[in-house]
């Protein structure tokens, strides 16, 4: 079994002299993957995968979980997903390709992977998040060049 510490804050409406700091919570990782919380054994629901971006490269892109400005908020190391290590999200919304680099991007529908265009950077590509009859929105991220 894995427990993992979660700190809970104290509400701001408890007055100072009940407030003695931030508790710890246990999250419990069961057998069958489930996961509980130990002060009350309720059942956590995960964030259920919505969207990835696959990095195919040699070397780190940018991509965003969500749809904020200033081009990307991690680097998504070669040859990893968002969905995996060391970010773990549950969508991804755009990657980022940097002055200088091109790159060509697909996406996963009906069974194959489809060509979604070349990028030509500095640029930030916006991933479609329905894609029609996938349940998961994939998206690839390849040939990473000079141009």
């Amino acid at each position: 079994m894995l427990m993992l510490p979660v700190v809970a804050a104290i509400a701001a409406a408890v007055p100072a002299s009940a407030a003695a700091g931030p508790a710890t919570r246990w999250l419990t990782v069961n057998a069958d993957h489930s996961v509980s919380a130990a002060d009350t054994g309720s059942a956590v629901t995960p964030l259920a995968l919505t969207s990835y971006i696959s990095n195919e490269n040699t070397i780190g892109i940018g991509v965003s979980r969500d749809n904020v400005a200033g081009g990307y908020q991690a680097i998504l190391p070669a040859h990893r997903r968002t969905d995996g290590s060391p970010l773990y999200w549950s969508r991804a919304v755009s990657f980022y390709i940097g002055a200088g680099g091109c790159a060509d991007a697909k996406y996963f529908a009906s069974g194959a992977w489809r060509p979604a265009g070349s990028f030509r950077g500095p640029v930030e590509v916006l991933t479609d998040q329905t894609i029609p009859g996938e349940s998961v929105a994939r998206w690839a991220v390849s040939n990473h060049r000079a141009c």
